[in-house]
């Protein structure tokens, strides 16, 4: 750009509202994080959502339709009614196939490993990719996920906005600490693993290496997620020393992060990676797998294991337990930073 030269203006669009309705967890959280940086950054945005979503990012709620799949159709149809010409952004994977669309696409697990999913998400694979292919504008998460959308035949250029952690995901005191562990049952020491119930993120391979560990010394492996029907069953084996809390708010999870001998990220897919950022930021060291994308969110800072195998995991897991793991810098990077990424795509 020419020194002096005013960027280019964004024409004004419509934030697809749909993903507000949902738990703010995977992508709807970090959706919901862009969005508000974006309209912090001067986003020139109007976000329409359906009706009984009590959300104030939304500007405006439309009719829609009834039943489980009511949000859905109202996507692919009340939706680019109301944006008429004007485009509108999607920020969790799906997308309207009709009209103008920039879409922020997460990953393609359903078609990387549809054994992972139900029959159901695996036409919801089909169905993202399809919007990909027709959109006026696509990002993704990282260069890995970039090469796979080319691959599949999506059209460029396809930019890349990189995640952030929340700036309130820090480690809360000793005590706050001490006060969330002890309510949920969770004693010290332990490993840590998030959405355990996602087959992708393997937690059996971390299961088995914890329970060749634990013979000689004793910690817990605890798990956090809830199982969801989009998935196929995760069947944990029975022992006393893995404790399964379940879905945890924010506050909780940095307080589990914030008390683990280290994160386990023991994934065979990921679009990105951020629970082992968030780890970092709490000051927990993280264990993960040897795979492009973890690498790049992860700035080849992290310590790495093959996919798959548990000798390999069970020692990194002996060397966190025994204090043998350092704790790298937080990475230096913001959602002020993922918005400008965004607002420079839309400049496009």
């Amino acid at each position: 750009m020419i020194r002096g030269q005013l960027k280019p203006s964004i024409e004004p669009l419509v934030v697809n509202g749909r993903f507000l309705r949902a738990t703010p967890t995977g992508l709807a959280r970090v959706a919901r994080s862009l969005l508000e940086a974006g309209l912090t950054a001067g986003l020139p945005a109007e976000v329409v959502a359906p009706p009984g979503i009590p959300d104030p990012l939304i500007s405006r709620h439309t009719r829609s339709f009834s039943g489980g799949l009511g949000d859905r159709l109202w996507e692919q149809t009340v939706l680019p009614a109301v944006a008429r010409r004007r485009r509108v952004l999607s920020l969790t994977n799906t997308a309207p196939i009709a009209g103008r669309n920039v879409m922020w696409v997460h990953d393609l697990a359903p078609l990387v490993g549809p054994q992972w999913f139900t029959r159901s998400m695996r036409l919801y694979g089909e169905l993202v990719l399809h919007a990909a292919r027709r959109a006026e504008r696509v990002f993704t998460v990282s260069e890995q996920i970039r090469e796979e959308l080319v691959s599949a035949g999506v059209k460029g250029p396809i930019g890349v906005v990189r995640s952030a952690v929340d700036p309130g995901l820090v480690a809360p005191g000793p005590a706050e600490t001490a006060a969330a562990l002890k309510r949920l049952g969770v004693h010290e020491p332990y490993l840590l693993i998030v959405g355990w119930t996602d087959p992708r993120k393997d937690a059996l391979t971390a299961v088995a290496a914890h329970l060749r560990v634990a013979k000689s010394r004793p910690h817990q492996l605890v798990l956090v997620g809830l199982p969801r029907p989009i998935f196929t069953a995760v069947d944990l084996p029975d022992s006393d020393t893995i404790h399964v809390v379940g879905y945890v708010d924010d506050s909780d999870l940095r307080a589990l992060l914030a008390g683990a001998a280290a994160l386990l990220y023991p994934s065979h897919y990921e679009g990105f990676g951020l629970p082992p950022i968030e780890a970092w930021q709490c000051g927990t060291p993280a264990i993960v797998s040897d795979i492009p994308s973890v690498r790049e969110a992860t700035q080849n800072r992290a310590v790495y294991v093959p996919t798959g195998d548990v000798a390999a995991w069970a020692e990194a897991m002996e060397a966190a337990l025994e204090g043998h793991i350092p704790t790298p810098e937080p990475v230096q990077w913001s959602w002020s930073d993922a918005a400008e990424q965004l607002l420079a795509i839309l400049r496009t």
